[in-house]
């Protein structure tokens, strides 16, 4: 079951877990190293039938807390009860796919 969250909140979708400077995940090299591809995009839709929204870095809400880690705060306010879908991509010397869903609720 993808992770749930309730409408109008802010949802933080990474390319890593735990802290930055242990990271698990995050975009790496060859040799399993922590590094930043020559562009990373993230693109989220809400719902199926969402219009997908593309954001490439430097632009936000994507944020740079480390080499190789990214992270952005989604709004869902306004939001229905959908699925969203958002996944990042990085280009160049690091290459990567990760592809991730979450939901949101109404509160009552």
């Amino acid at each position: 079951m993808p992770n749930t969250y309730y409408a109008g909140s802010l949802v933080r979708v990474a390319t890593y877990t735990g802290p930055a400077a242990t990271p698990v995940g995050g975009f790496r090299d060859a040799n399993g190293n922590l590094a930043d591809p020559t562009t990373i995009t993230l693109q989220y839709r809400q719902g199926p039938s969402g219009t997908p929204t593309t954001v490439t870095y430097p632009t936000a809400p994507v944020v740079k807390d480390a080499v190789g880690c990214y992270h952005a705060d989604l709004d869902t306010t306004g939001s229905p009860e959908t699925p969203w879908t958002y996944a990042w991509q990085g280009t160049g010397t690091v290459q990567a796919v990760a592809e991730n869903t979450f939901i949101v609720r109404t509160l009552f």
